[in-house]
């Protein structure tokens, strides 16, 4: 006769479970993210260019870009907050499903509406808005998630394999993305791209995640003044600690620096090289396997102590040289290596940092703390896409030497990090076996 297992008993081998990296509940938040990494680069690609080939101006590309960004700086700090107060499985799989049904929307509005290019760009507005509400309590949530899926110790690999397998998603994605921009249109690839959130958000549904949620208010007063609490709380662990916020701040200045570069490119290929669209999948492919080897290497190696900075500061001037060979370079060839080259850095740096981050901060704050570096990391994109659309308007989108500035301000940054005793030393730090909190 086949006893029944008690609650104690359950929660042992649950326990048990995530004493392994590759448990069940970590790939399936794995998996989900993987499969919604596809649908979420055909879009990008999909609306870049059908917004450069219906209006063919760079400022409403970047002003369009920029929508989608502003509501995660004003809704960052609350996400975190609500991340660390409410179920972060729920906040994952309500997210996803939400930005499924959204982009559904948008695909069929693109296909039973002709013309109207205004009300289009208006539709891509509010797809924008609304995925950038979603994921400001998407994001702290799943950066949160990851170290009560894994134990400590393999915090590092399991970034790595997370954003390993987004990359390779995204890789796919991109590298078909151009090709099938030109031979479906951007309708087709709107519509793919909701039905991969809504199969990511029924896998996130099956997590069984450990999580000590705080009392419940008992009023919405008390509830509101808790969640203002909350925000002040993560935003004094940030600033308290200057090697963490110095760290926030050099990237929120790289960010306003190369986050343009993204909506600038296809004027460049475009405009600049005579290539087709195709181009821009393929740069953006390579760029997304150069990820992938970084994202390996930073998993396998250990880069822990001293090395970190090391890795960190190498990263940084990488990522500036890779952008320069693009302002100057002709020969497609040599994008695709930039691309790749730079992708490797970004790779590292992609778990690198917030790997320190996590396993630095204690469980309750993890989500608020990973919210305010959001914010503020991504606080400066919005104004900087706004401007890059401006700036290449008023220069008659004289492109190149916008990405030769960008090269220039990247490696100066990368420079005053270097000297920087608290960041050194913040990001030398050993990363033990648990984290106390």
């Amino acid at each position: 006769m086949r006893q029944r297992r008690g609650p104690r008993t359950e929660k042992a081998e649950t326990a048990l479970r995530r004493d392994r990296l590759l448990n069940r509940d970590f790939v399936l938040l794995w998996q989900g993210q993987a499969v919604s990494g596809v649908g979420t680069s055909l879009s990008q690609i999909a609306t870049i260019y059908w917004l450069l080939q219906a209006t063919g101006s760079a400022t409403t590309m970047g002003l369009v870009s920029m929508a989608g960004a502003i509501p995660g700086v004003l809704l960052g700090p609350i996400g975190g907050a609500i991340a660390d107060r409410f179920s972060r499985r729920r906040l994952i799989v309500i997210g996803d499903a939400l930005l499924g049904l959204a982009m559904l929307l948008l695909g069929i509005a693109f296909f039973v509406i002709e013309d109207a290019v205004a009300f289009k760009v208006g539709c891509l507005v509010a797809a924008g808005v609304l995925s950038g509400v979603v994921n400001a309590f998407f994001r702290p949530a799943v950066m949160a998630s990851i170290p009560n899926l894994v134990p400590i110790q393999r915090l590092n690999t399991a970034n790595a394999l997370n954003s390993f397998s987004m990359m390779t998603s995204m890789t796919i994605g991109q590298a078909i993305g151009g090709v099938l921009f030109r031979i479906l249109g951007a309708p087709v690839m709107f519509l793919v791209n909701g039905v991969t959130y809504l199969l990511s958000s029924l896998s996130e549904a099956f997590i069984r995640m450990p999580q000590k949620l705080p009392e419940a208010s008992p009023t919405l007063r008390s509830l509101v003044r808790a969640f203002g609490g909350d925000i002040v709380v993560g935003l004094r662990y940030v600033w308290q600690r200057a090697g963490l916020r110095n760290m926030v701040i050099a990237f929120a200045v790289l960010n306003f620096v190369t986050a343009p570069l993204a909506v600038l490119l296809p004027i460049l290929l475009d405009v600049h090289r005579g290539l087709a669209s195709d181009w821009y999948g393929y740069l953006m492919a390579a760029m997304a396997a150069g990820n992938l080897v970084g994202m390996g290497l930073a998993g396998a190696m250990r880069i822990d102590g001293p090395s970190r900075f090391v890795f960190g500061i190498a990263t940084l001037l990488g990522i500036g040289a890779s952008t320069l060979v693009l302002g100057l370079a002709t020969n497609p060839v040599f994008f695709l290596a930039a691309n790749a080259v730079s992708g490797i850095f970004n790779g590292v740096m992609m778990i690198t940092f917030p790997t320190l981050m996590q396993a630095t901060t204690p469980d309750a704050l993890r989500g608020r703390v990973s919210s305010v570096m959001m914010t503020v990391m991504g606080g400066t994109m919005p104004l900087a896409m706004g401007l890059a659309g401006i700036a290449a308007d008023a220069v008659d989108q004289n492109v190149p030497v916008l990405f030769i500035v960008a090269a220039v301000a990247v490696a100066g940054v990368a420079t005053t990090m270097a000297f920087n005793r608290s960041f050194r030393e913040f990001l030398s730090t050993r990363i033990g076996v648990s984290v106390g909190g």
